[in-house]
């Protein structure tokens, strides 16, 4: 059997054993409940990270479709504006052409009553010369008579 001095030195012992378990639990409490708390904050932080890329990424998205939607409206207007240039010069050649056209069809007529002229000018000049050579043939023929 066991004394009751030794009994109480038990008692005390398990006691002072029990508050150390008690104290160690409650340590091991806090140091988890500080790791979960610094868990939960680098979630949040992490999440937060994320949602700020996120956001980023999104912005840049935007960004990136606005300036292609530019480059598609600066490529059409230059498109319409090559259009409208090729479309003028197409209509000032036409013009050019339909006057060089007429230009040429109006020498032509003028050449051609050049040449109408010339021939009445030749036909009119043999003409006067053979009544020329008539006449002088006349006279010939009236000297050797004579």
């Amino acid at each position: 059997m066991k004394s009751s001095g030794s009994k109480t030195d038990e008692l005390l012992m398990v006691q002072t054993e029990n508050r150390h378990l008690k104290e160690t639990i409650i340590s091991l409490r806090e140091e988890l409940e500080k790791q979960q708390i610094d868990c939960d904050g680098r979630v949040q932080k992490s999440l937060a990270d994320a949602n700020d890329e996120i956001t980023q990424l999104k912005n840049t998205v935007i960004a990136l479709r606005d300036e292609m939607e530019n480059l598609k409206f600066e490529k059409t207007e230059v498109e319409q504006k090559a259009r409208a240039t090729a479309s003028d010069e197409i209509v000032q050649l036409k013009n050019m052409v339909n006057a060089l056209r007429d230009e040429l069809e109006y020498k032509k007529i003028k050449y051609e009553e050049k040449i109408q002229e010339l021939e009445r000018d030749a036909h009119d000049e043999k003409k006067q010369l053979k009544q020329i050579i008539e006449a002088l043939r006349d006279q010939l023929e009236e000297h050797n008579e004579n």
